[in-house]
């Protein structure tokens, strides 16, 4: 009798401890933005609708899809679960409008964010007034701060925008490189102040048309703002270089 209870105690622990393994999921990584990140995820056959259970079309087509990929071929026992929330045309505002959804609801122990250029976009076609600088730094601070609020330990990458003066960009292109960069300096700013990873992808196409002065810009960034899969390329050999994922 007492044998069967000792079996039956340890069929109970390993049933346990079966599902326990079966249940826990691994660290969720999550990007959010604009098209950059976008890159057109969840859409089949030109569907309108998101789709979140398709895994053919689930991480788009950028940097993002390039991190994802590696990251599950090279780790598959540590279970990342990888998240892409950008939203072609998004600015700031846009964003922090769906952040419980798109951010706050998945839990991220990891999140990357890279957003600005639409609200530089959205400024030049004002032809009027100045850039409120300090909204755009006040609005990225709170999102910040309700991400950390709900996870103490969570990573963030704060990612620069960029723009060149290729296409539609070469008109008004003083004033084009001059709001980005501003945002890019928020960026940097809110990267230290929260202790996050800060990746200069400005710095690193312009360094990248300095090593290469035979190849056009268009060949990095083919309009001034979307990186081409050379671009995105690098972009994801960056942010795998700069973050520590957890394990």
């Amino acid at each position: 009798m007492q044998m069967k209870k000792f079996w039956g105690i340890i069929m109970f622990v390993a049933v346990s401890c079966h599902l326990s393994a079966q249940t826990e999921q691994g660290p969720n990584i999550l990007y959010i933005g604009d098209s950059i990140t976008d890159g057109n995820w969840g859409h089949q056959c030109n569907t309108k609708e998101r789709n979140t259970s398709d895994l053919n079309h689930i991480y788009g087509h950028g940097y993002m899809f390039l991190c994802a990929a590696k990251y599950m071929n090279q780790y598959p026992e540590r279970d990342y679960h990888f998240y892409n929330r950008g939203i072609s045309g998004n600015t700031l505002s846009d964003m922090a409008a769906r952040w419980d959804k798109d951010c706050l609801a998945i839990q991220p122990d990891v999140l990357s964010v890279l957003i600005g250029i639409n609200d530089v976009d959205r400024f030049q076609g004002r032809h009027s007034g100045e850039f409120d600088l300090e909204q755009f730094e006040s609005t990225y601070r709170d999102l910040l701060r309700k991400a950390l609020s709900q996870n103490p330990k969570l990573q963030i990458v704060i990612c620069e925008p960029f723009v060149f003066k290729v296409g539609a960009r070469a008109r008004n292109w003083e004033q084009w490189d001059q709001t980005t960069r501003q945002c890019a300096a928020v960026a940097k700013k809110l990267a230290k102040e929260f202790n996050a990873v800060f990746l200069p992808f400005q710095s690193m196409f312009d360094q990248l048309i300095k090593k290469y002065p035979n190849v056009p810009a268009s060949y990095w960034i083919w309009d001034g703002i979307h990186p081409t899969a050379a671009g995105h390329q690098r972009m994801a050999e960056l942010w795998m270089k700069s973050v520590r994922m957890p394990k």
